[in-house]
Formats: C-alpha cells, structure tokens, sequence
C-alpha cells in the first residue's frame, strides 16, 4: 500500500510539474496561503459501520463532510516483523510521525523500562518527530486534545492536552476492569502544555462516577439497565462510561481552547483524538452482531438491551463532530481518520472482547482544495502526516515512509504547489523535544488490564 501511494504521488506530480511551471511563468511552484487544518480521531471508525447510519440520517455530521469532501479506505498499519498486530498507540503514532513503528519507536501499550520491566508507554520514548513538534519548529501555532501517546505533554507553539492512560484513576476495584484510554487525571504533573493551564482544564473534566445509569441509558442503549448484572457486563458498563466521560472532558477542553487559545489565536493546525467507538466497540458487538459470536451465548433480552449501543456510539461522536465543526471558520480544512475498523472477534484468548480490529479504517477530507463528493479508494495510515504537511504548505521529510494523498487534492491546487521535500525534520525539532518533560511513572495494574483483554 505504502509502494502504490508512493507510485500515484510520483505520477500526479510528474503530469502537473510542467503545468505549475507553465501558471508561474517560472521554475518556482506557486504558493499557497496554508489554511487552518483540523485533524479529528476516531478510534475504531469503520465505512461498513458508519454509511449505514448516514444514509439513515442518523451521523448527519459526517454525511455532510462526505457529500460534500473526498473519502477513502485507510489501512491500518501491516503485521510487525513476527506478525504481531500493531495497536493503538502504534498506529496513531504512525499517523502524526509518517513512518512505521521501528523508526519512531512506540511499538505497543508497554516497553521496558530502565530496570528492564515492562512498563506503559510515554511521549518520550517516540524516536521521531511528530506533526506538532514540524508545526511549531515552522512558527505555526498547534493544539493537541487527546491524541494517543502524548503524555507527559511536550512544548508546543499552542497547547497539548496529553492523553494519560488512567494509571492512578482507580474507579473499578478490579484493576483488570480499568481501562486503557487516556484522560485528564487531576494531580497528575506534565498532562497539559503550558503547564499553568493543567488547573483549568482538570476543573472541566467529567468524572465517569458522575456518568450514572440513566444517562447511559439515554446515550447508549434507550432501555433500563438491568439491576442485576455479570461481571462481565459490569466492566463493559464501566468501560462506556468511562469512554464516554473522557471524550467529553476533551470535547470541554476542545471548546475551552478555542475560545481561549494561549496564543491569542486559534491554531494553523489542530489534532484531536476520541476514543468511545473503539471502546464500547470492544465490548458491545456481540449484542450487535449476536449470530457473528462464537465465544458463547448471548442473552436476548441483553441483545435487546445492548443491541445498539455501537451504534450510539457512532451517533455521540457524529455530536462530538458536530460541536467541533461548530467552531471552525469555512476555511478551514478538516480531516477525520480511524486507526482501523472493526469486526467480530474469534480469538478465544481475548476473553473480554466480542469486536476486534480489522485493516479498514476511515478517512475523509473536506474543505477548501479537496474534492468534493469522490471516493478515491485506499491510502495508508503513514500518509496522513505528509498529507496533513502538504495541506499546510510544509515539507515532506524523505525519510519518512508515507506520501502526501495528493489524489485528496483538486487538480488545480497539486498543478499550483508540487509537495516540497527536506531531509529529514529531526533536526529541526531536536531541541524542542529534549525540552520535554522525562517523567514516567510504573503502575502494574495497567499491564493487568492489558493481559486480560488480550492486547500483551
């Protein structure tokens, strides 16, 4: 995949750099004014789950981006070298980075740490630079919500509210019923750049202890949550409220931001990340799906129950979208990915998981300069930073592994303005980064929960 997009790159820019010299009336391409580019993450997002539901009228939101933007097949990252699947934090990594996970280092949930046990992964170990990390070496402002493998929170021109995977949050007594998903986590250090934002953000966070029964209910599975519940639908019930919760706080903090950006401008470029599809996936395809589910029995009174809670987990993100587009200007240009889709699960060794990841992921682009109204095929998750380069009329460093999606473009924009390609940006962002804050706590109760739903 990473070869073919290389290939169409080549050839777009082949048959419009003649052109590009004919509009400029010289050897130099035109420029462009970069627009604001927003950057929105949906965990688990899936085509075969998602159209439904807008052609049904029920994601409104993403029906008008892709009506009037350009989509198309994301595949996720390929099998690591022992053809293990490569995870979360993997592939979102990959997605700002533009390289595959051996040069940029963040290989799973966990890595050993300096005593050589296993321990969550932090922002630190990421051996190349990310797009906020390009952005603010250029002069450009960023924001950062969320994003997977941000924490402790670097320095940035803007703001980053890392995501801080809930070693300390303890509201399951079970520490194999935690999740894994990060979130604001109050009295943690470095979660927040600049640091003397971290005390107003906390004070927005919703807590999942104040997400109670009937709001689940209301969101999640329009019936009455039964009184009387198995271990295993207690810990998918906590899961939804905890995805939930946390997509709201960074929604709170999204809104906040925008209206207050430390900068006293809203970004060039902002990155946000939101992760309830994929959770309350995990959990709830077997009510979804119950003739799919081999693992065992599914009561029919909980498929009624329980039936549609993916897909009100699509529809609260659609509102989540839909709030965020709320707040951007027309010219802004909005890109919304998944790290990869969903299917039903067939490993007997993920004992608490009735949906798995697939390859096929989302991506959809809308705004000044793409398409509007195509459906260009398949693009690799390692495309999207150069992408997202190009669109802000930075460069693509050529050590990196994906290419500018320059068939996301309109013809005129790719005959105007050929991608510019450095080096390498490491160089630029190398002080940046050893700026950053070390910190990196070990909690064994996170490695417990990853055993249990089969990710380690």
């Amino acid at each position: 995949m990473i070869l073919a997009r290389a290939l169409r790159t080549a050839l777009v820019v082949a048959s419009t750099s003649l052109a590009a010299l004919v509009v400029t009336g010289c050897g130099e391409p035109a420029p462009e004014v970069p627009r604001r580019v927003l950057v929105f993450g949906i965990d688990g997002g899936d085509w075969d789950r998602a159209i439904p539901l807008m052609r049904q009228g029920k994601m409104p939101t993403l029906e008008r981006l892709m009506r009037t933007g350009v989509r198309e097949t994301l595949r996720s990252l390929p099998p690591g070298p022992a053809g293990e699947e490569r995870l979360s934090p993997t592939i979102w990594t990959s997605a700002v980075t533009g390289m595959m996970p051996e040069k940029h280092g963040i290989l799973h949930f966990v890595a050993p740490g300096p005593d050589g046990r296993m321990q969550p992964i932090t922002s630190n170990q990421r051996r190349a630079a990310a797009l906020w990390n390009m952005a603010t070496a250029r002069g450009l402002d960023v924001g950062v919500i969320g994003w997977l493998a941000t924490w402790p929170a670097e320095p940035v021109q803007g703001y980053l509210v890392s995501s801080y995977t809930p070693y300390i949050f303890k509201w399951s007594s079970d520490p194999a019923g935690r999740p894994i998903k990060g979130t604001l986590v109050t009295g943690v250090p470095d979660q927040v750049y600049p640091p003397e934002l971290q005390p107003v953000l906390e004070g927005m966070k919703v807590a999942p202890d104040s997400v109670d029964d009937r709001r689940l209910e209301a969101r999640f599975t329009r019936h009455e949550l039964p009184g009387v519940r198995d271990e295993d639908l207690q810990k998918s019930l906590d899961g939804m409220r905890w995805s939930w919760a946390a997509d709201q706080t960074y929604l709170r903090a999204y809104e906040w931001l925008a209206a207050h950006p430390p900068t006293g401008r809203r970004p060039d470029l902002e990155l946000a990340y939101f992760a309830s599809v994929d959770v309350i996936s995990h959990r709830f395809w077997k009510y979804m799906e119950p003739d799919t589910y081999t693992l065992g029995d599914v009561d029919p009174a909980d498929v009624l129950a329980f039936g549609q809670s993916v897909e009100s987990a699509y529809r609260c993100v659609d509102g989540v979208l839909g709030e965020v587009l709320g707040l951007e200007p027309d010219s802004s240009r909005v890109i919304v990915l998944s790290d990869h889709g969903f299917q039903e699960n067939r490993d007997r060794q993920r004992t608490t998981s009735s949906g798995w990841h697939r390859p096929q992921g989302i991506l959809l682009a809308n705004g000044p300069g793409f398409r509007r109204g195509e459906h260009v095929g398949e693009g690799s998750v390692v495309d999207v930073a150069p992408t997202v380069l190009y669109a802000l009329g930075l460069p693509i460093g050529a050590d990196m592994d994906g290419r500018p999606a320059l068939d996301l473009f309109e013809d005129d924009v790719v005959k105007k303005r050929a991608p510019e390609e450095i080096p390498s940006w490491e160089p630029e962002v190398e002080r940046a980064r050893a700026e950053a804050p070390k910190t990196s706590p070990v909690d064994r109760e996170i490695l417990e929960r990853l055993k249990t739903i089969g990710y380690i």
